[in-house]
């Protein structure tokens, strides 16, 4: 059993080597310095459950970033008009409550919305590696290559802009992964990342035709 430190090195060994790591899974090619150690993957589980700790960090700052200039504006306000005064200490309340609220609701299915996330990824990724090898271990591949993206949401815990870098990171861990596990080519590589943004689009299409023809 893999103690919370090994967790924890491997979650941010995929930060520092997000093509190596991958590597080592596949082919067991040791990371530079490392030679001496191997590092097992992640499951699902343990990804998402790192994972969750700064999902929780960032609905606890969320709550306080928000209180603090929340209360600030009100207190503003109340100088510059005090016959506002009383109407604006009765809305912070139920503005802070609101956003207590929503922080709470990002806490609490973060998990679910992250494994929907990861295994419809997982799916997409396997499909493909059938398609280029029914000899390689698709299913494998598409578990690693998902489950080391999500060390991506360590930036969560980063105000304003952390949601974005997530993102950004979480793609080019998805990318580093197809590369390095999969083997896939650049150009595959980004064919797989765009496929969902393809389906997406030919989803949408689908509703307009079928609207217009129904309103035709």
């Amino acid at each position: 059993m893999k103690s919370l430190s090994e967790l924890i090195e491997t979650y941010l060994m995929v930060l520092v080597h997000p093509f190596r790591i991958h590597q080592q899974f596949r082919f067991n090619i040791p990371i530079p310095h490392h030679e001496g150690q191997l590092y097992q993957p992640l499951t699902l589980a343990e990804a998402l459950g790192i994972s969750w700790i700064f999902a929780i960090i960032r609905g606890l700052a969320k709550i306080i970033i928000l209180n603090f200039f929340l209360q600030s504006f009100l207190s503003m306000q109340s100088e510059n008009f005090p016959y506002l005064q009383e109407f604006f200490a009765s809305s912070s309340s139920s503005t802070y409550y609101f956003l207590l609220f929503s922080a709470a609701l990002d806490i609490i299915f973060f998990p679910v919305a992250t494994i929907v996330m990861t295994e419809v990824w997982a799916w997409i990724i396997k499909k493909y590696a059938e398609w280029l090898n029914e000899e390689l271990p698709a299913e494998q591949i598409a578990d690693q290559v998902t489950t080391h993206a999500l060390s991506s949401h360590i930036f969560n815990i980063i105000p304003f802009i952390g949601d974005v870098l997530q993102s950004f990171l979480y793609l080019f861990l998805l990318y580093a992964g197809l590369r390095s596990n999969l083997g896939a080519s650049r150009s595959l590589a980004w064919v797989i990342l765009l496929t969902p943004t393809l389906f997406f689009f030919m989803f949408l299409s689908l509703l307009f035709v079928a609207f217009f023809y129904l309103v035709s």
